[in-house]
């Protein structure tokens, strides 16, 4: 195997995502004040509103958030893809191995993904059905509120947590990677401690101040069509309460060497990595095995608790497996290092046509 190569550390962010009709491409370390995707190519008038919403159709839009303790993950999700929309919260025991899903697909005008994280929010709701993320990164703080009355054979469903990311909380991974000159991948991922609660039906959990822990992932992408990745991530508390995980992906980002997500998080810290590939030998629910070329990255993903959603006869329109399970093996960065045995998380297998 060769030596690893990393990527260089974040930078201080851009003061906007497009400036000079340009994305400003680089790993940034903070919060970057204005999201203007639509902006890309300047402002000629005779062609701006065509190109704006033509650029504006293919965006896929989301905040997602991942949350939970030693017992519980939780996913949720603010999900605009143009042609569709979406609203969701999927509460998974992890020992247990039972996942319980809220979700309700929805016209896209109806439900709003922030653009910048500074006193804003993303909130979609359908009936009393809602799901909504207040962003304060300005202020060190992140809240989420969902409610779903239940139904049938669907229990009730309550979740109010807040997630603390000031400056020595938390590490922000800002990226504005590039799929080609004018297509660009912008995404702003932070591990943060979180506290609050969790109600199922009858049964209330409780996210412990020293226990708890949230995972944000706003993302705004113009990918190439078909849009493809793979992605794993996972956090906890470790014995001294330290929020640590990681995040890795394999996309369609041109340099992955330069320009990737691939990270792992130990409190305030936050260590880059090289391009990883995802192997699944025995499909998407046998083991994952996640590397790169010099064995700093080699862990395993085994999953135990399957959730898809497909689209289109014979997944034409949208391919997409989202188990959740246990990691093993280790991760190497050039000053750090995470040993991620027994961590519980969600991996993504994503190709959409859509």
């Amino acid at each position: 195997m060769s030596l690893p190569v990393y990527p260089p550390s974040p930078v201080a962010p851009p003061p906007a995502l497009v400036v000079d009709g340009q994305y400003q491409f680089g790993t940034y370390d903070g919060p970057i004040p204005i999201i203007n995707p639509l902006d890309v190519g300047g402002t000629d008038q005779r062609f701006h509103p065509l190109r704006r919403a033509n650029r504006n159709m293919r965006l896929k839009e989301w905040e997602a958030f991942q949350l939970g303790d030693d017992d519980w993950f939780v996913l949720g999700a603010v999900y605009n893809a143009k042609a569709l929309g979406l609203i969701q919260v999927i509460a998974v025991n992890k020992h247990a191995g039972t996942l319980t899903r809220w979700q309700v697909k929805m016209p896209p005008p109806t439900l709003s993904v922030a653009r910048g994280l500074l006193g804003s929010s993303s909130r979609g709701r359908v009936a009393d059905f809602r799901v909504e993320v207040g962003n304060h990164l300005d202020r060190g703080r992140l809240d989420v509120d969902a409610h779903h009355p239940g139904k049938r054979d669907l229990p009730s469903m309550g979740l109010h947590v807040t997630g603390r990311c000031g400056p020595d909380e938390a590490a922000h991974l800002v990226v504005v990677h590039p799929f080609s000159a004018d297509r660009a991948l912008y995404s702003h991922k932070v591990m943060l401690p979180m506290a609050g609660n969790l109600v199922i039906g009858g049964d209330h959990v409780g996210f412990a101040e020293d226990r708890g822990f949230a995972i944000l992932d706003d993302h705004h992408g113009d990918y190439p069509r078909p849009m493809r990745y793979d992605w794993v991530t996972a956090a906890r508390r470790n014995a001294a309460g330290v929020v640590e995980g990681f995040n890795l992906t394999h996309n369609q980002i041109l340099d992955p060497a330069q320009f990737n997500e691939n990270a792992i998080w130990i409190g305030d810290q936050l260590h880059r990595l090289p391009p990883v590939t995802v192997e699944r030998p025995q499909g998407p629910w046998g083991k994952w095995l996640i590397r790169d070329t010099s064995g700093a990255v080699d862990i395993t993903f085994t999953p135990t608790v399957r959730s898809t959603m497909h689209v289109g006869p014979g997944k034409v329109l949208a391919e997409y497996y989202a188990p959740y399970g246990w990691y093993e093996g280790a991760i190497e960065a050039e000053h750090a290092s995470l040993n991620v045995d027994g961590m519980f998380g969600v991996g993504e297998q994503k190709r959409i046509t859509l």
